[in-house]
């Protein structure tokens, strides 16, 4: 008997596929300043790079793996023409652990040079390839190519058939990924208090709710200068700061993956008012929200 609905960290566990890209960039082309609310994995197969991650420069090469955690601003910098193409997968997806996400709780490098074992490099970049066939399939059957602006609402039984199986290849893409990474990632996650972790799940299932502080310190029975307190400690930020991350996340995926007008995602993310809600995502993103979904608004820049 294997009773595994009493192991906690099946139902906190989550993961979503968000996109799959093969990238071939020319040396002379440049990505602007990005950020996504998902986390950004790049299997790098061909050639090298400079990008710019939080403001830190970094080379990236053939047989590399790069994780940039959710919400972190990137740059990819042009190349000397002689330095050719830039090969590479990138897998957009949500890795969490309750509202928490995987990459930060177990440290995984933002770059990782695979050395040691390249069968293994070698079998995630194929699985890779599999994936986006799979994926391309679906989006084929769903007459959605070269539509990236289109949301579609319903699917019927083959395509969820198809689509659960885009999913199950994905988890296994995931397991074959985390193994390939096990000596690069802490053992264990990131010890974190259980009422923070309970906190950020209710944060993170009320954000169309005006959340005050008192409120989120009556949640965990505790005093609003004692949450302060251990809310840094544990996360390295305030409860507030962490709250507007999670706000500005959701606006994000909003403004990227709906068609939604303006005052209905700010209502949903829980800002107050549209003008609020503009003022503060272009203090943390450095452009409106409607230049963010021109942007992005079914597009991605792996």
């Amino acid at each position: 008997m294997a009773v595994l609905s009493r192991i906690r960290f099946i139902e906190d566990y989550f993961v979503r596929l968000a996109w799959v890209i093969e990238n071939v960039v020319a040396a002379e082309t440049e990505f602007p300043r990005a950020s996504y609310p998902n986390t950004i994995i790049w299997i790098v197969l061909d050639g090298a790079r400079t990008i710019e991650v939080d403001g830190a420069r970094h080379h990236v090469q053939a047989g590399d793996v790069v994780v940039i955690p959710p919400q972190t601003p990137r740059i990819v910098l042009p190349n000397n023409l002689a330095d050719g193409s830039f090969h590479y997968y990138t897998i957009g997806c949500d890795l969490k652990v309750g509202s928490l996400h995987f990459v930060e709780q177990y440290k995984l490098p933002l770059i990782t040079r695979i050395e040691e074992d390249r069968a293994a490099f070698q079998d995630i970049a194929a699985l890779t390839a599999k994936l986006l066939a799979q994926a391309r399939e679906v989006i084929r059957a769903l007459h959605a190519v070269d539509q990236p602006q289109l949301i579609i609402g319903k699917v019927n039984t083959n395509e969820t058939v198809a689509l659960l199986a885009v999913n199950a290849t994905f988890n296994v893409w995931i397991v074959r990924f985390l193994h390939m990474m096990l000596g690069h990632m802490a053992d264990k996650p990131q010890e974190i208090d259980p009422r923070i972790s309970r906190l950020c799940a209710y944060m993170q299932a009320n954000l169309d709710r005006r959340l005050t502080m008192s409120d989120l310190a009556q949640y965990v029975y505790v005093s609003e200068s004692h949450l302060r307190l251990l809310f840094r400690k544990t996360m390295g930020i305030s409860p507030s700061d962490y709250l507007c991350q999670l706000r500005l996340q959701r606006v994000k995926e909003l403004l990227a993956n709906t068609a939604s007008p303006l005052k209905e995602i700010a209502e949903r993310s829980g800002f107050q008012t549209l003008n609020h809600f503009s003022r503060m995502f272009k203090k943390y993103e450095s452009m409106s929200p409607t230049e963010y979904r021109k942007r992005y608004y079914g597009i991605v820049q792996g």
